[in-house]
């Protein structure tokens, strides 16, 4: 065994511990983008539900059965 061996194996322990702690932050980093973007996904996802509910709704007042529908209802309100 080589008389340079342990202060070699002895200086990398901190250098080793510097570099697993970079690596889990960058790790920490990754998992919380990947929460906001799942939080940004699921918001744009309530828009597109909303967007498509808005969209059926004016299909259904501009077309000729609402307004078929609304004049019986006044009729018979009558």
């Amino acid at each position: 065994m080589s008389p340079l061996l342990v202060p070699l194996v002895a200086l990398m322990i901190p250098i080793v511990a510097l570099v697993l702690h970079a690596l889990r932050r960058w790790q920490d980093i990754e998992i919380m983008t990947q929460s906001r973007r799942a939080q940004q996904n699921q918001r744009f996802r309530c828009f597109d539900e909303l967007e498509y509910r808005v969209g059926q709704m004016e299909r259904h007042v501009t077309s000729p059965e609402f307004d078929l529908n609304r004049k019986l209802g006044e009729l018979a309100g009558r």
